[in-house]
């Protein structure tokens, strides 16, 4: 496996990552809002439902504009590995040089970074933090938006 691969899989996952994120997000406000402008204004349930979807239609890409998605590329994922794991020992930028640009000692470092990866993936190691709270934040809009229809506020 090249060195390349392994943070061209961390890219890949790491984006994943955030779509999920804010798909997550905005699907929980989207529902949300839309029953929560039910309480002030009179809405069918057509009308919450194309407020939901206008919500969600434009929340979503400026969520994933807001998070810098487009920027994530290997020196991201390098920096974050430097930063946050001691395996490392900040040497992460040798996966994003071409091979031939590295010395003999790069080399063999680049080849101990490819075993670790092979041993422990990538993906363990990037942070997950970001879709757990979409998921906390989704299921407590489920849950507001369901109390605001059983109560029928």
């Amino acid at each position: 496996m090249k060195g390349s691969q392994v943070l061209l899989e961390g890219i890949y996952n790491w984006k994943l990552r955030l779509v999920l994120s804010a798909l997550l997000c905005i699907i929980g406000l989207g529902i949300l809002i839309s029953m929560a402008l039910g309480i002030f204004l009179e809405l069918t349930v057509l009308d919450k439902s194309i407020v939901g979807i206008a919500i969600f239609m434009v929340g979503t890409p400026a969520y994933l504009i807001v998070s810098n998605l487009g920027k994530v590329d290997q020196y991201t994922i390098a920096g974050f590995l430097n930063e946050s794991l001691k395996e490392v020992d900040g040497d992460a930028e040798v996966l994003v040089k071409k091979e031939d640009e590295l010395d003999p000692e790069e080399k063999t470092r680049r080849e101990q970074l490819e075993e670790f990866f092979r041993e422990n993936p990538l993906y363990n190691f990037l942070p997950d933090r970001p879709v757990k709270q979409a998921y906390f934040l989704f299921l407590i809009s489920l849950l507001a938006s369901f109390a605001i229809w059983y109560f029928g506020y």
